[in-house]
C-alpha cells in the first residue's frame, strides 16, 4: 500500500507523467473507436472507396498546417509565457487574435479547395472520383482551425484534459453520426467515400461545439477574479500582440507545412506508382487502402502512449534545459527513451505473433494481416523518432529536426520511385524501416552532443525482448489452442484475452516501474526545486532565468 501510495502521489506531483496519463486514456479511447470506425467504413463503403477516401487526406492536412497547427503552437507557448506572469488580460487577447486569424485563414482555404476541387484532384490526387470528397471536407476545415486556437489556449494554461475530451468526443460523433446517417436518414443499397467523408465534418463540429462550451465555463469561473491582480488590468496592445503572435506562428506553419507537403507528395505517389506493379487501378486502390486504412493506423495504435509522453517532454526538457539543470535532463532523457523502446519491443511481438489474426478478425482481410506482420519491426523506431523529435524541439533544434524530418520523407519518396514498381507495398514498407532508422540513428546522435544519454543494451532491449519472445510465444500458443478447444467461440475474444494477459504479464509491471522511476525522479524538478547536485550552478541559473523574464517582459509590454 505504501507504494501504491507513493506512486499516486509521484503522479499527482508530476506535470510530465500526470499529463501523460491524461493523453494516454484520452487517446487509447479515441484510437479504439478510430478503429471501430475503420472497420465500419471497410465494411460500408469497401476497399476501394477506403482507398479513395485515404486519398483526400494530404491535402486536409495541407489545409491542418496551414490553418491550425503552427497557429496553435505558438499561441500554446505565448499563453503559457503570459500566464505564468499572472497577465489573463493579453493571454485572452492572444486567444482572441489566434481564433479569428484561423478562422480567416481557414474559410480562404475552404474556399479555394471547393473551387478548385476537381482541378486538383485531376493534377495533383490523380483521382478525379475525390471530388465530391473534397468538396465535402472543406465545410470541416473552419471548424477545425477555431477549434485549435481554444485548444492552444488550454494547453497554454497546462490544461490537457479539454484537447483529450474534445478529441475523444469528435471520435464519438464522427461513428455515431455516420451511423445514424447510413441507419435511418440517408439509407443508399450502396455507400461512397463522398459519404464517409460526412462522418469527418460532423465530429469537428462536435468538437468545436464542446470546446466553445469549455471556453465559455473557464471564462466564467475566473471572470471574478479578473481584477485580484495588478497586472491583469494593464493595458492590452492589440498591435503589439498581434506581431509577436505571428512572429511565433509563421516559423511553425512554414516548417510544418514544408514537412505536410512532402509527406503528400509521399502518400499521392504511392497509388499512382502501384499501377505499375498491379497494372489496375482498382486493385492498387484496394492495396493502399488496405495498407493506409486497415495495417497502418494499427501499426500506429501504441503511438498513443508515446505520443502523449512526447507532448508532455518538450516543455520539461525546454524547462531543464533552460535552467541549465543537466543532470535532470540527462535522467529525464534516458527514462523516456526507455520507456519507448518497451513499449516499441512489446507492440513488434504483438503484431509479429498475432498480426495475421489482427487482419482476419477485425478486417476480414488477409493481406491487411499480412501488412502487419511486415510492419512490426518498425515498430521500436516509429516510436523512439517520435519522442527524439520532442526531445530535439525542446531542446531549440526544432530546424535541426526539420533537417531531418525531410530527409526522411526523400528516403522514402526514392524507395517509392525504385522499389514499389519492383516489389509492391513490400518495397514501401523497406523505405519506411530505412528512413524511421536514419532518422533515428542521426537524432540520437545530434542530442548525445549536447547530452550524454546512454541506454543500456541488456536492460532496454536484451531483457525486455526476451521476456517479450518467452511470453508472447505462450500467450500465442494458448490462443490457438482456445481456438481449438471451442471452435464455435467468437475468435475476436480469445485474440483480445491473449494479447491482454500478454500485455499484463510483460508489459504492465514494466511500465509500472518505469513509471514509477520517472516520478521519483522528476516530481523535485516539477515542483520548482533543482535536482542538480551541483551547487555551482544555482547563481548562474538564477540569473539566466531573471535575464529571460526581463527581456520577455520588456517585448511583450
Amino acid at each position: 500500500m505504501k507504494r501504491i501510495r507513493r506512486f499516486l502521489q509521484s503522479i499527482s506531483q508530476n506535470l510530465v507523467v500526470k499529463g501523460t496519463l491524461i493523453l494516454t486514456v484520452t487517446g487509447l479511447a479515441t484510437r479504439i473507436i478510430g478503429f471501430y470506425n475503420r472497420i465500419f467504413l471497410s465494411r460500408l463503403i469497401g476497399a476501394k472507396e477506403l482507398g479513395i477516401y485515404q486519398l483526400i487526406f494530404p491535402l486536409y492536412m495541407v489545409a491542418f498546417s496551414v490553418t491550425t497547427f503552427g497557429n496553435e503552437l505558438a499561441l500554446t507557448k505565448l499563453v503559457s509565457e503570459y500566464h505564468s506572469r499572472r497577465d489573463r488580460a493579453s493571454a485572452m487577447s492572444l486567444l482572441k487574435i489566434c481564433f479569428f486569424y484561423n478562422l480567416i485563414l481557414a474559410l480562404a482555404v475552404a474556399g479555394l479547395i471547393y473551387t478548385q476541387a476537381d482541378w486538383l484532384c485531376l493534377h495533383v490526387l490523380n483521382a478525379p472520383e475525390c471530388a465530391a470528397c473534397l468538396k465535402v471536407i472543406c465545410l470541416g476545415v473552419p471548424f477545425m482551425a477555431m477549434k485549435g486556437a481554444i485548444h492552444g489556449y488550454f494547453l497554454g494554461l497546462k490544461q490537457s484534459g479539454v484537447h483529450g475530451v474534445s478529441d475523444f468526443l469528435e471520435q464519438i460523433a464522427k461513428v455515431s453520426g455516420l451511423y445514424l446517417l447510413s441507419g435511418t436518414i440517408c439509407i443508399r443499397a450502396q455507400y461512397d467515400a463522398a459519404f464517409a467523408v460526412w462522418g469527418i465534418v460532423i465530429g469537428e463540429l462536435v468538437s468545436l461545439l464542446y470546446s466553445i462550451a469549455a471556453l465559455f465555463l473557464h471564462c466564467k469561473k475566473n471572470g471574478r477574479r479578473k481584477n485580484q491582480n495588478r497586472t491583469d488590468n494593464r493595458p492590452v496592445y492589440t498591435e503589439r500582440l498581434l506581431r509577436l503572435f505571428l512572429k511565433n506562428a509563421i516559423p511553425f506553419t512554414t516548417n510544418r507545412l514544408t514537412l505536410t507537403l512532402l509527406q503528400s507528395i509521399e502518400a499521392i505517389m504511392i497509388p499512382t506508382i502501384l499501377l505499375s506493379y498491379y497494372g489496375s487501378s482498382t486493385m492498387s486502390l484496394e492495396a493502399y487502402g488496405v495498407f493506409s486504412g486497415m495495417a497502418f493506423p494499427f501499426i500506429m495504435f501504441p503511438s498513443t502512449v508515446t505520443n502523449s509522453l512526447s507532448t508532455m517532454l518538450m516543455p520539461a526538457v525546454s524547462s531543464a534545459s533552460s535552467e541549465l539543470n543537466r543532470g535532470y535532463l540527462k535522467r529525464l532523457c534516458e527514462k523516456s527513451l526507455h520507456f519507448c523502446l518497451l513499449v516499441g519491443l512489446f507492440s513488434t511481438f504483438v503484431f509479429y505473433l498475432f498480426g495475421p489474426a489482427i487482419g482476419d478478425c477485425f478486417f476480414h482481410s488477409p493481406e491487411a494481416g499480412r501488412f502487419l506482420l511486415k510492419l512490426s519491426v518498425l515498430c521500436p523506431l516509429i516510436y523512439l523518432a517520435t519522442t527524439l523529435a520532442s526531445i530535439l524541439n525542446g531542446l531549440g533544434l526544432a530546424t535541426h529536426n526539420l533537417i531531418l524530418t525531410v530527409l526522411s520523407t526523400i528516403l522514402r519518396i526514392g524507395f517509392i520511385l525504385a522499389a514499389v514498381p519492383r516489389l509492391g507495398m513490400t518495397g514501401y514498407i523497406i523505405g519506411l524501416f530505412v528512413s524511421y532508422l536514419f532518422q533515428t540513428m542521426a537524432s540520437l546522435h545530434r542530442i548525445q552532443r549536447l547530452i550524454p544519454v546512454e541506454l543500456q543494451f541488456q536492460k532496454s532491449i536484451l531483457r525486455p525482448s526476451i521476456t517479450f519472445a518467452l511470453l508472447g510465444i505462450a500467450s500465442h500458443s494458448l490462443f490457438a489452442t482456445l481456438q481449438a478447444a471451442f471452435p464455435s467461440a467468437p475468435r475476436m475474444l480469445f485474440l483480445m484475452a491473449s494479447i491482454g494477459l500478454f500485455g499484463a504479464a510483460g508489459l504492465v509491471p514494466l511500465l509500472t516501474l518505469q513509471s514509477l522511476t520517472i516520478g521519483a525522479t522528476t516530481s523535485t524538478q516539477v515542483s520548482g526545486v533543482s535536482f542538480d547536485s551541483q551547487r555551482r550552478d544555482i547563481c548562474e541559473r538564477r540569473s539566466l532565468v531573471s535575464r529571460q523574464r526581463r527581456r520577455t517582459y520588456t517585448r511583450g509590454s
